[in-house]
Order: structure tokens, then sequence, then C-alpha cells
């Protein structure tokens, strides 16, 4: 009988773990990814933003433009060998930064998986982890806007995405961070053609 009571006990504690498991991962999954969000979002802005930083990057270093004896703008001309040089080395730094720092340990407190307001963020935690899958993925990507009359705005942005596996109880999470940075604008004076203008990402380095 006790052989039977310990067995019909310990089925019952395996469900409840089961239960609470399947009805629970859903939240624990959510705010692992928001956490592994906000923490490599952090890392990888800090990355980019100290290396511009330190090299001084100027629109002028990427983008030309020319214009013809009247001042009207002919041509913008992008430094394609200076803007892959860039992106390489910005990969390099975030790769370093995600290596360096650790963002590995994922803490999920259990308050924060019930529907009660004073006990949100406390209580113990569950453990996750995050890991970097594969590479990080940098693209420029170029945008103008109207900045008054006969003004455009030329923003030339670095969009980042970082894949991640983030390892749950249960299970896995693939979670990929995208960030995306200014890494240089302007405003040009004059009209810039419409052949500028009505591309999507212009000056999209691939």
């Amino acid at each position: 009988p006790v052989l039977v009571t310990l067995t019909v006990a310990a089925l019952i504690a395996w469900g409840t773990v089961q239960v609470l498991e399947w009805k629970l991962r859903p939240v624990v999954a959510q705010l692992a990814e928001a956490q592994v969000q906000n923490t490599m979002t952090a890392v990888i802005e800090m990355a980019v933003t100290e290396n511009l930083s330190r090299r001084d990057l100027s629109y002028g270093d990427l983008v030309s433009i020319q214009r013809d004896d009247s001042g009207a703008i002919t041509a913008l001309s992008t430094n394609m060998v200076q803007m892959n040089l860039i992106r390489a080395e910005l990969t390099a730094a975030i790769l370093e930064a995600l290596n360096g720092v650790d963002v590995s340990s994922i803490q999920v407190p259990l308050g924060s998986l019930l529907d009660f307001e004073p006990l949100w963020a406390r209580g113990p935690t569950l453990q996750a982890r995050a890991m970097t899958v594969g590479t990080v993925s940098a693209e420029f990507e170029s945008e103008f806007t109207s900045a008054g009359v006969n003004q455009t705005m030329h923003q030339i942005w670095l969009d980042v995405a970082v894949p991640m596996t983030v390892l749950l109880p249960g299970g896995e999470l693939e979670v990929t961070v995208r960030t995306r940075l200014a890494a240089a604008e302007t405003v040009i004076v004059g009209q810039v053609p419409n052949t500028y203008l009505s591309l999507d990402g212009a000056l999209t380095n691939s």
C-alpha cells in the first residue's frame, strides 16, 4: 500500500508539473524573449555607439553630393569601400561585445507569471540561457525625408540583426534581436533628384 501511495503521489506531482509547465511556458517564453531583446539591444547599441564615436564618422565620409555649375544636385555617390569596411568593423565590435559581456543568464521571477500586480518581478527566479547563433547581420540603409522648403533630410541607418537561441525549461526559443541605429545624417539644401527619393533604401549596402 505504501508503494502504491508513493507511486500515485509521484504521478500526481508529475502531472501537476506538466500541466503547470504547459500553462506557464508561453508566459515564461514571452518574458524571456523580452528580457533577451532588452539586454542584447543595449549591448549592441553601446558597441556601435562607442565605435562610431571613436572614428568620428560624418555624413561626408559615406556620401558625396555632386552639383552642376548652377548648384543643382546631379548625383549622390556612396563610398562603398568605406561603408563595407565600417560595416565589417562594426560587426566585429558587436560580436566582441556579446562575447565579453555576461548576458547569457536570463532570470524570470516567478511572481511575474501570476496575474497579481504586487507579486510582479518578485519571488524565486527561473533561469534561462541565451546563446548567439551564427553571426551578426549588419546592413546600411538610406532614408530621405522632407526637412522644409527645398530641404531634404538624408539619414543613413545601420540595421543589426542577431539570431539567438534561448534555452528554457521544456525546450528552446528562437529569437532574433533587431535594432536600428543612425550612422550619419545631413540636411541637403536643394532639390534632390526624384530618382533617389523614389528608391526605398537607395543606399542599401548588401
